[in-house]
């Protein structure tokens, strides 16, 4: 039996099909400044929102292999004549896994603030990574109770602004019981940098020079693994380079479309 897509938008119109994969953390609802301005430059967007997020129904057995596949179908069923992967956070984690299952409808990569998975950390890393998102809800508090504090310490030392903020409040209004089940995806999942090895599209590593969560030593590390991939760093900011630094983040996206697709 074939399984719905998860809740999806589509908007504007063009040669090529962004779709836009969001982290654990939050939904696609704060990818709208990012949409606005790959429409605006002739991109048709679509943003997903992953199983048990923004509406989509979740999803058996989840984990990012299970993701990556809901990802693949979306793109089958949605995509246009050519199409890019922005995964952001687990997002980075869920596009290449797509990617390699619909490699015939996927041009590009853009991996953003991302991991090539926890078993590439330290133990101490490792440990510190789970110990700040899951105990607190082991002991009782929601997303909307403790990650304010947590996502303060992710953003930029002068980051602000109503972009930052609406990443805040999506983050904020997300379900507790789906943002676990991600996390469990995330800490089961062993099989990044593999999936990185076998792509076959140019790809685009973003990095923020203050991210905790995914420092940028780690987004150089995904590039050298990928085949054909270039590394940028933004100055400056931390986890969310998209809201943190909207024109420098935006600017590097499509300057790579222009000179790797030739549009």
């Amino acid at each position: 039996m074939t399984r719905p897509l998860p809740a999806h938008e589509i908007t504007g119109s063009g040669d090529i099909t962004v779709f836009l994969l969001h982290g654990a953390y939050g939904d696609g609802r704060y990818f709208a400044d990012t949409r606005d301005r790959l429409v605006a430059r002739g991109r048709r967007v679509v943003v997903w929102h992953c199983p048990g997020y923004g509406g989509s129904p979740g999803i058996d057995s989840p984990s990012i292999e299970s993701f990556g596949e809901v990802a693949a179908e979306l793109v089958a069923a949605t995509g246009g004549e050519r199409n890019v992967l922005l995964g952001h956070s687990m997002g980075g984690l869920i596009a290449p896994r797509a990617a390699l299952l619909v490699h015939d409808r996927v041009d590009a990569l853009v991996l953003s603030s991302t991991s090539a998975g926890l078993n590439t950390r330290t133990p101490e890393e490792r440990a510190a990574f789970i110990a700040e998102r899951v105990d607190p809800i082991t002991a009782g508090q929601s997303v909307g109770e403790y990650a304010p504090a947590l996502l303060a310490t992710m953003i930029g030392p002068e980051s602000s602004g109503p972009l930052v903020d609406r990443v805040m409040d999506v983050v904020c209004e997300m379900s507790t019981e789906t943002f676990k089940v991600s996390m469990t995806a995330i800490t089961e999942y062993v099989d990044g940098v593999e999936t990185l090895r076998a792509q076959t599209v140019p790809a685009l590593a973003i990095a923020g020079e203050h991210d905790p969560a995914c420092p940028p030593d780690g987004m150089q590390f995904i590039a050298e693994q990928l085949p054909d991939a270039e590394y940028a760093e933004i100055a400056g900011v931390g986890h969310y380079g998209f809201a943190e630094r909207p024109e420098e983040y935006h600017g590097l996206v499509e300057d790579f479309l222009a000179r790797r697709l030739g549009v």
